[in-house]
């Protein structure tokens, strides 16, 4: 008799923790509402540090961009604003220098929405809400750069993609090229590496044999080409790409079905408009212009 009420405890012990943990997350949900967010007058978006071709900071010293150095600009902050003003609220960007850090500032309740070109996939379905696909363009593969051989500069030490199945590959820890090259490559070791330059630095090193980038800008693409016209690294053919992928969106906390209904409606009536295809186009010519990419 003493056990069984002892076990009836600890059941009503574990249901009340349980329920006390699902009103909390509920309470976090509700401060990303659209409601919410319209009450507080403030839409919060987690947006990276560095550049990339969607998402980047206005360089200085360009006279005719002059009134806005500094400022995040791009198809994704482009994307972001608009959705703010349809909200009829102020635009408040919060900088990531580490993508593992960005990716999750929407489920650790620090912001609204994690705005990046975020890879749509079922891992992620699984542990976040995520908006439609926000590209008016198709989904690309990402290039694999190869170790120059020391012996034979300008040759790679990969010289077939049965090698390179079982190689050490580089890639930015949680993005999605981490998960792509597992994907398609099981055999092969494939390694984390905090962002670009940590990558990069590896390959270089002969840490790692390969390595596949996250969307990085036109400085670090300029540093790819000189370390290939040294004979450092060499392109090729071979692209990691995974055919599941759903397109990309942004991510928001899990079950916030509000605000990301919301955003999807707003989506669907851009890309109707061709609001998204101007969005996309402007995007792209001012980062020329910027020397972005």
């Amino acid at each position: 008799m003493k056990k069984t009420f002892s076990m009836l405890l600890l059941l009503i012990l574990t249901l009340s923790i349980c329920c006390a943990h699902a009103e909390e997350n509920d309470a976090q949900i509700a401060d990303h509402s659209v409601a919410a967010i319209q009450q507080r007058g403030t839409l919060r978006v987690a947006v990276q540090s560095g550049n990339s071709k969607m998402s980047y900071r206005v360089p200085e010293g360009i006279k005719a961009y002059a009134d806005r150095a500094g400022e995040p600009s791009g198809y994704v902050p482009f994307l972001c604003q608009q959705l703010a003003e349809d909200l009829g609220v102020m635009l408040e960007f919060v900088f990531y220098d580490v993508t593992e850090q960005q990716i999750v500032a929407a489920e650790n309740n620090e912001v609204d929405i994690s705005a990046n070109v975020w890879s749509i996939t079922e891992e992620r379905l699984e542990r976040f809400t995520m908006t439609d696909n926000i590209l008016v363009t198709g989904i690309e593969g990402d290039e694999v750069f190869l170790r120059a051989d020391p012996q034979r500069p300008g040759s790679p030490l990969i010289d077939s993609e049965e090698a390179l199945a079982e190689a050490r590959i580089a890639a930015v820890k949680s993005t999605v090229q981490v998960d792509n090259t597992r994907l398609q490559y099981p055999e092969a070791d494939v390694i984390a590496y905090a962002d670009n330059d940590a990558a990069l630095d590896a390959l270089l090193s002969g840490e790692v044999d390969a390595a596949v980038f996250t969307t990085f800008d036109k400085a670090f693409a300029d540093i790819l080409v000189q370390a290939i016209i040294d004979r450092q690294i060499c392109q090729c053919d071979y692209e990691i790409v995974n055919p599941e992928i759903k397109g990309v969106g942004f991510i928001l906390m899990k079950g916030n079905d509000d605000l990301c209904d919301y955003i999807n409606g707003q989506l669907t009536q851009y890309r109707n408009s061709g609001l998204l295809q101007e969005l996309n186009d402007l995007s792209e010519s001012e980062a020329k212009a910027m020397g972005i990419i």
